[in-house]
């Protein structure tokens, strides 16, 4: 455990002594696919470390459809700045494959935590990214048509792209798996998108941005 503790970014300049009393408040946990970790509106008192496989982080809007706000893979964090902030989980994360997930109870320890320079420093530019990951999110969902959608994701994320499902994607650009095939077989049959040999001309398909 305490191995994996000091491979954490929150945690990678917290002494021995520390991490041992942190391992203390640690469990690993086992989920199937589709199983939940926490439901939106929860109360965030756990940290979640993804060991293996992948979690969804969605939204239900008010006709039950999912607004996919990211994808967690291995080695990264979940929940970090609702439970350091203390208000509820904002997001359902369920798991998106089986999974294997370090489980982290801040409730003994957030006041380490909040007395720690190094964590705070993490906490701060975790935050940044996360909101620099909404106003991505809302924009995409608010704003672009759905070639749009489709050219700035590929732009953005060239190399998730050929590791993602479609299917996956398609949920993650509020579309359907038939649009996403619809949208990207031009930029295939053009060569812009080589599947074979996972390349994008990403100069190329910057011209189809609106």
């Amino acid at each position: 455990m305490l191995d994996i503790l000091k491979k954490v970014l929150l945690f990678e300049n917290l002494s021995d002594d520390t991490l041992k009393s942190i391992q203390k408040d640690c469990v690993i946990v086992s989920l199937k696919k589709d199983n939940i970790v926490f439901y939106e509106g929860d109360e965030s008192r756990y940290l979640y470390l993804v060991l293996e496989g992948k979690i969804k982080l969605y939204k239900t809007l008010a006709n039950d459809n999912e607004l996919v706000l990211k994808y967690f893979k291995e080695d990264e964090m979940i929940a970090e700045v609702a439970v350091f902030d203390g208000f509820d989980y904002p997001a359902t994360a369920e798991a998106n494959s089986d999974v294997k997930l370090l489980k982290i109870d801040c409730h003994n320890l957030k006041e380490l935590f909040l007395n720690n320079p190094d964590i705070l420093m993490q906490i701060n530019t975790s935050l940044i990214k996360k909101i620099k990951n909404l106003e991505s999110v809302l924009s995409r969902y608010l704003i672009l048509d759905a070639k749009s959608r489709v050219v700035e994701y590929i732009l953005e994320n060239s190399d998730e792209f050929f590791t993602l499902k479609q299917h996956e994607i398609a949920s993650f650009l509020n579309i359907s798996p038939e649009t996403l095939s619809r949208m990207i077989k031009p930029f295939k049959a053009d060569g812009i998108i080589d599947m074979k040999n996972k390349k994008i001309n990403t100069k190329r398909l910057a011209l189809y941005k609106s």
